[in-house]
């Protein structure tokens, strides 16, 4: 657990998490990343085209209610990520046709991309565990989730 623990912060956290589309659900998430990481208008443009585009080849609702909408662009030099929780869930297309409660936006520079596959690799394996992912979905705090896996704040 300790990987996806680690790219969590209080500012990349969104609780209550809403949208009606998968459209709206990467436009919402690049909106934040684009606040929290001071993107400028183009490079917003050019992460939004990237993950709509690997959302066209398959989606990346990986079931179990999480999705980790991806891409990997030449605009960052690191990694940025955005975590989205709803309780109500989305439709996100996934795998499994059901609602996805749990998103985690990667943002990877094209230089670093197969670096990142493994990140992807173990947060795809931890949120498979349920107890894991129901942490994240009852939690109503960066504190509070922090806390339930006993990391103190």
């Amino acid at each position: 657990m300790n990987h996806l623990l680690e790219i969590i912060t209080k500012e990349n956290l969104i609780y209550n998490f809403q949208a009606s589309s998968k459209a709206e659900v990467i436009e919402k998430l690049v909106k934040h990343a684009s606040k929290i990481y001071n993107f400028l208008p183009e490079q917003e443009e050019e992460i939004t085209i990237a993950l709509l585009n690997r959302e066209k080849t398959m989606s990346t609702g990986i079931g179990s209610g999480v999705a980790i909408p991806h891409c990997s662009v030449g605009v960052v030099e690191t990694m940025k990520s955005v975590i989205a929780l709803s309780k109500e869930g989305i439709d996100f297309e996934a795998i499994d046709h059901l609602p996805v409660h749990i998103f985690i936006l990667l943002v990877v520079p094209k230089s670093k991309f197969q670096d990142h596959i493994k990140t992807l690799a173990l947060i795809a394996k931890t949120l498979n565990v349920k107890e894991e992912r129901d942490k994240f979905i009852q939690s109503s705090s960066y504190e509070n989730l922090m806390q339930t896996f006993g990391i103190q704040v």
